[in-house]
Order: structure tokens, then C-alpha cells, then sequence
């Protein structure tokens, strides 16, 4: 199926709409994961006592695994979408 979106027949037009989707996920993750890190005084604590490293580290794993696949498996299964990003490569 296609979208007739006109900005999407171009790969640059693509690539830019990939892009801010796939950042405006990983944004709103971010914020959720911190907003659950931040809820008592217990986590605030453990929060103060990671270094910056740890910190991204453990907001990328957590929405890479945690949020991003059960995201793809309600894609694949209420909207039928079978990969989420497609190269010659490799399909994820």
C-alpha cells in the first residue's frame, strides 16, 4: 500500500521523514523513562548516583528493548507492518 504522500517520492524525503519519526519516538521514550526514574525519592536517588554514561546507556537499552518492541509488535499486528526499516542488508 502506499501513502500518496507527495515529500515521500523522493529518498531524501524519506530519509528526513524516517528520521524525525524515528527521533520523536526515541524523544517521547526518553521522557517517559525518565519521568518513571524520577517518581519517588528512592529513584531520584539511585538517578543522582549514575554517572552521564550510565544514565544514556541505560535510556537507550531501555527504549530500544523495553518500548520499541512491543511498539513493533503492535505494528505488525493491528497495521500488518512486517519490517520497520528495510536496506539491502538487513530488515528490522
Amino acid at each position: 500500500r502506499t501513502l500518496h504522500l507527495g515529500f515521500l517520492s523522493g529518498s531524501i524525503g524519506k530519509f528526513i521523514f524516517g528520521a524525525l519519526v524515528v527521533g520523536l519516538f526515541y524523544l517521547l521514550g526518553g521522557i517517559f523513562f525518565h519521568w518513571l526514574a524520577t517518581r519517588n525519592e528512592f529513584e531520584k536517588k539511585l538517578l543522582a548516583r549514575t554517572s552521564l554514561l550510565q544514565y544514556l546507556t541505560f535510556q537507550f537499552l531501555a527504549i530500544s528493548i523495553l518500548l520499541a518492541l512491543p511498539a513493533k509488535l503492535i505494528l505488525r499486528l493491528a497495521l500488518n507492518i512486517k519490517y520497520v526499516w528495510v536496506t539491502p542488508w538487513f530488515n528490522i
